[in-house]
């Protein structure tokens, strides 16, 4: 594999092509194809494990939005028919109470009044059958805005990823971790509380977040993961990072911070974080890293200092 993967390299530096990882991968799979069968097939159950259904969870979520697109076009042409329909009843309400001030005679009166009765019983099975209508719809695409709401993977608030993204992409790290024996590591980071209360709003608070949850973003590698975690936490996955380069990413984060002007609610407020780091290790649960790494988190805040280590046994 490592004679495949340099054979690769070599490949793209004598075609004088820049070794980047889209051209790497386009000469990867073009290589492979030379080769025999039982490496291809070795390599492909490797690549495997890291690759995810994405496509069919697109395929998937766009579906369900067709659906509640549907459901909602649906619901509202019925919506605009039963206000045609209550317009029609007041029209014809006001139709019957002009004719019946003209009846001096008791039988006209009490025809109209039948005649009367009859058109309003076809409007009111009309009405429920509307608004049975109208129920099912709703719940329908109720049902289906929550499906798409629990299979988000983003939180439009900051701007990241969400706490669901995050913890499935520790539990597939963690697979890796388990068949490829790597290192990796996970932050939990926050604003200092002592910072978060003098904030008068939540408002506030959310636009302090958001700035660091910017800064996050943009000191992060690619292959990083950054994430909302809970109320006020936020979440990296480092990929292949040890303590050391965590440690390292949580002080550039907080280097940022400190030369970051924030002005808000007319004073200038210096950024300082928190975090908990811990390295992920092989043969053990998302729940105990997350657990041990929020534990971390309030030691490193407890004791005044920038981060705390955390180690699962």
């Amino acid at each position: 594999m490592e004679n495949f993967a340099k054979r690769v390299f070599d490949n793209l530096i004598s075609d004088g092509v820049p070794p980047i990882p889209y051209y790497y991968k386009v000469y990867f799979f073009n290589e492979l194809d030379n080769e025999n069968e039982a490496f291809r097939k070795q390599v492909y159950e490797l690549i495997s494990l890291e690759e995810s259904n994405d496509l069919e969870k697109d395929l998937e979520f766009e579906i369900k939005l067709k659906n509640a697109f549907k459901y909602s076009k649906e619901l509202l042409n019925h919506v605009a028919l039963t206000y045609k329909i209550t317009k029609k009843l007041k029209e014809l309400l006001g139709l019957q109470l002009k004719e019946t001030a003209h009846i001096t005679n008791n039988k006209a009166l009490i025809k109209l009044i039948n005649g009367f009765q009859n058109n309003l019983k076809i409007i009111d099975e009309r009405l429920n059958r509307e608004v049975e209508e109208i129920k099912n719809l709703y719940s329908q695409n109720v049902e289906v805005l929550k499906d798409i709401e629990s299979n988000s993977v983003f939180d439009a608030r900051y701007g990241i990823y969400n706490k669901n993204y995050f913890l499935n992409e520790v539990r597939k790290e963690l697979n890796l971790i388990n068949k490829f024996h790597h290192t990796s590591s996970l932050i939990m980071v926050k604003i200092q509380d002592d910072i978060l209360s003098k904030l008068n709003s939540e408002k506030s608070r959310v636009l302090i977040n958001r700035s660091l949850a910017k800064i996050m973003l943009k000191t992060s590698r690619r292959t990083d993961i950054v994430a909302t975690f809970e109320e006020n936490i936020f979440s990296m996955l480092l990929k292949h990072t040890d303590v050391i380069g965590a440690q390292k990413t949580v002080e550039r984060l907080s280097d940022t911070l400190l030369n970051t002007s924030v002005f808000l609610e007319g004073e200038e407020l210096t950024l300082k974080i928190v975090a908990g780091i811990v390295e992920l290790k092989e043969n053990r649960d998302v729940e105990r890293f997350i657990f041990k790494a929020l534990n971390t988190l309030k030691e490193a805040e407890s004791n005044k200092e920038l981060y705390s280590i955390g180690k699962v046994d």
